[in-house]
C-alpha cells in the first residue's frame, strides 16, 4: 500500500550490491543456515559481506593469523569452552550474596524488623 508523501524502508545495502548479488547473497545465508544450523544469521551475513568484499590474500593472512599464533589466554584456559566453563561456574551456578536491609526505615516508625535480613543475589559483579 502506498501512502502519498511517504517513502518506503529500503534494505540496507552498505556495499552496493545489485539485485543479482543481493539474490545470489540471499541464497547463500540459505544456504549456510541449512549447512550452519548454530549459526547466528547475522554472523552468518557478517562472514558473507567479509569473503565477498575482501581480498583474498587478505583472507589468507587472517587463516594464517588463526593458525599460528597461540591462543591469547593459553596459559589460563587451554580451551574457549573451559573459559565458558568458568564463567558459568563464577557468576551464575555461585551467585554474589548480599545481606541486608533493603530499605532505610522511617525515623518515627519503632524498628521491628531489626533483626531480619534479606538477600539478594548478584549476577554481576559490575
Amino acid at each position: 500500500m502506498e501512502v502519498e508523501g511517504l517513502e518506503r524502508k529500503k534494505q540496507d545495502n552498505p556495499y552496493n550490491y545489485t539485485e543479482d548479488q543481493l539474490a545470489e547473497k540471499k541464497l547463500a545465508l540459505h544456504n549456510m543456515k541449512i549447512i550452519y544450523p548454530d549459526v547466528n544469521e547475522f554472523y552468518a551475513e557478517v562472514i558473507y559481506d567479509m569473503c565477498k568484499n575482501t581480498d583474498e590474500a587478505k583472507i589468507e593472512l587472517l587463516k594464517q593469523k588463526i593458525l599460528n599464533e597461540p591462543f591469547k589466554y593459553k596459559e589460563r584456559y587451554k580451551t574457549l569452552q573451559e573459559e565458558l566453563d568458568l564463567i558459568v561456574n563464577t557468576t551464575i551456578l555461585n551467585p554474589i550474596v548480599v545481606t541486608g536491609r533493603t530499605e532505610e526505615p522511617d525515623e518515627d516508625e519503632p524498628d521491628a524488623d531489626a533483626d531480619e535480613e534479606t538477600e539478594q543475589p548478584i549476577l554481576s559483579q559490575d
